[in-house]
């Protein structure tokens, strides 16, 4: 089941683990003609209960490129969030906003991140 959200515009969630992933990042703005400093766009947030590393996994993909995870603690919200509204499976669609990749004074390129346009996570409490 496929949920599309839309968040309060804030951009508040960041994705981790992005730092490995640099390369899918810099080839998706790419592929988007970016404009400024932003790009935004749909990202998909994917249950991943075979990760090794956590159970409560999150996996978050933009144009089928894993890009990065939920950190733990968010993770364990949107589950909780996603089981509270009797959709314990579903696969959401958000926006996504990627920063950063532009030239510094230096001449290095800055990292990209991702964050995403999420409502605010309950902790089901």
């Amino acid at each position: 089941m496929l949920i599309k959200i839309t968040g309060p515009g804030t951009f508040a969630v960041e994705v981790v683990g992005v730092s490995r992933r640099q390369d899918a990042l810099v080839a998706i703005v790419e592929a988007h003609g970016r404009s400024g400093r932003a790009v935004t766009l749909d990202a998909l947030l994917i249950l991943e209960s075979s990760n090794p590393h956590d159970a409560n996994a999150v996996r978050v993909e933009i144009d089928g490129a894993l890009i990065g995870y939920l950190s733990r603690e968010n993770a364990a919200f949107y589950r909780a969030d996603l089981a509270a509204a009797n959709t314990p499976d579903a696969t959401i669609q958000c926006k996504a906003r990627i920063v950063g990749g532009f030239e510094t004074a230096t001449g290095e390129r800055a990292s990209f991140g991702v964050r995403l346009d999420l409502p605010p996570m309950e902790s089901g409490a």
